[in-house]
């Protein structure tokens, strides 16, 4: 909370930004307009994925680092870019992201020294996976948010609006959530009247016969049912929402609609699941209804998200779109 000489001095600032920049109509700017003095009343989210307090920086970082291709795509889509100094190896959207230098390899580790040698103001993490990271840096006295892992399309949206507060674009965040909120309304709406298709999701079917899949409590199952789904995996919750299955309960349930999200290199393609031999009675594999959607898309918790939900759509119920 603001004691009352804070207010006096934020107001006092906004009038002399007002004075020295009319490009800024009042105190708070932007990701891309500079040092703010503003500060949020307090986060959309109050504690991060390891539970540690989130404080909104009372100036505009100047000096962000990424740990995930998902807050990577987060900071570029609310403005921040210009202000992002490295990225996790796996970046590779947008094309101005993916040319960021990398502070981890392709084998997943982060070069912490090489993190603190940039000199970060904010270095933003995503769903607990840099623990011990996130320590290392905290303890050099480095300002670090691991975003709350995201278990619905509503906490993705409130990943999204956090990440513009911690940067100061809370306008430009608050633009993307509405227009993203639009479109899954647009695609709910579109749906909302046909019968749901029992569907089949494959995350990761590099050991053969037991499949990874989206299950119950992710924001993977919340995509197959706003897009007009039934997820046949819906039910369980195991794995924190993504379970491992077997063959056997995927033939029993008989998916008509099978989406992959595994890389085409490592068999995510159509081609694969119809030589499945033992899958050859599925109604998605009788009646070729088994498709490929770009992993990145669907996986990430970021905005694409919504262009996961809106092609999911359209795989189950292309009639509503002609």
């Amino acid at each position: 909370m603001y004691t009352s000489s804070r207010i006096r001095r934020a107001i006092l600032a906004c009038l002399i930004v007002s004075l020295a920049a009319l490009a800024l109509a009042a105190c708070g700017g932007s990701a891309t307009g500079g040092r703010s003095t503003s500060t949020p009343a307090k986060p959309v989210i109050s504690k991060d994925a390891l539970g540690n307090p989130i404080n909104i920086p009372s100036t505009t970082p100047q000096r962000i680092v990424s740990l995930t291709p998902a807050d990577s795509e987060i900071l570029a889509a609310v403005g921040a870019d210009a202000h992002v100094v490295a990225v996790d190896n796996f970046t590779d959207y947008p094309a101005g992201m993916a040319a960021k230098p990398k502070i981890s390899g392709a084998d997943g580790k982060f070069n912490v020294e090489r993190i603190v040698g940039l000199q970060p103001d904010l270095v933003l993490g995503a769903g607990g996976e840099t623990p011990d990271v996130d320590k290392q840096l905290s303890d050099a006295h480095i300002t670090v948010v691991d975003l709350p892992i995201a278990t619905n399309l509503d906490d993705i949206l409130n990943d999204i609006t956090l990440v513009g507060q911690l940067v100061h674009a809370d306008p430009a965040a608050a633009r993307l959530d509405a227009s993203l909120r639009a479109r899954i309304e647009a695609v709910k709406q579109k749906v909302a009247a046909l019968p749901p298709v029992s569907t089949y999701v494959e995350l990761d079917y590099s050991t053969p016969g037991k499949p990874f899949v989206f299950g119950g409590g992710s924001f993977g199952d919340e995509v197959i049912r706003d897009a007009g789904g039934s997820n046949v995996f819906g039910a369980n919750t195991s794995g924190q929402g993504f379970p491992q299955v077997s063959d056997e309960s995927v033939i029993a349930a008989n998916p008509q609609v099978i989406v992959l999200t595994e890389d085409p290199q490592f068999g995510g393609t159509p081609q694969a699941v119809y030589a499945r031999g033992a899958w050859a009675g599925i109604a998605a594999v009788k009646n070729k209804r088994v498709y490929g959607m770009d992993p990145n898309i669907i996986s990430r918790p970021g905005p694409r998200i919504v262009d996961a939900l809106e092609r999911m759509a359209k795989l189950l119920h292309p009639e509503a779109f002609r």
